[in-house]
């Protein structure tokens, strides 16, 4: 999915607000979609390369921004390749976010599949009973 279809899909949970469509959040840092609640937020990042080194800057850069006030959940939303599985990925994110835990206040990580995510003009909302049985959650 390009990452302008990406950003305009209505991600919107009850009692979210559109916090950041793509733009800087903070220095350096610049996620695909944030929705936001109070000092709690949902970073969404579309991901359709196979490259690793992308998931794990893009869970480190969100733990970083979630800080302080901050804190919420990292939702990696991937189209899969050969070699790039929502298993594989949360299989390889678990170390480093379990390694940097206790320096951010970055509560879950989820990866999802674009197709289980967004599918029959429909988005499959965080927290909603078809995102969880579709999404893989990285746990400690």
């Amino acid at each position: 999915m390009k990452d302008k279809d990406f950003k305009s899909l209505i991600h919107t949970p009850v009692n979210y607000n559109i916090y950041n469509k793509g733009g800087e959040v903070e220095p350096g840092y610049k996620p695909d979609y944030v929705l936001k609640k109070e000092n709690e937020y949902i970073i969404l990042e579309s991901e359709n390369c196979s490259s690793r080194k992308t998931f794990v800057g893009g869970l480190i850069k969100a733990a970083h921004f979630l800080q302080g006030e901050k804190s919420g959940v990292l939702i990696f939303v991937i189209v899969p390749k050969e070699n790039t599985k929502t298993s594989s990925i949360a299989n390889h994110l678990k170390q480093y976010f379990n390694w940097i835990q206790s320096l951010t206040n970055l509560k879950e990580v989820y990866v999802i599949d674009s197709l289980d995510y967004y599918s029959n003009g429909v988005v499959n909302k965080f927290n909603s009973k078809a995102f969880i049985s579709k999404a893989l959650k990285i746990h400690n």
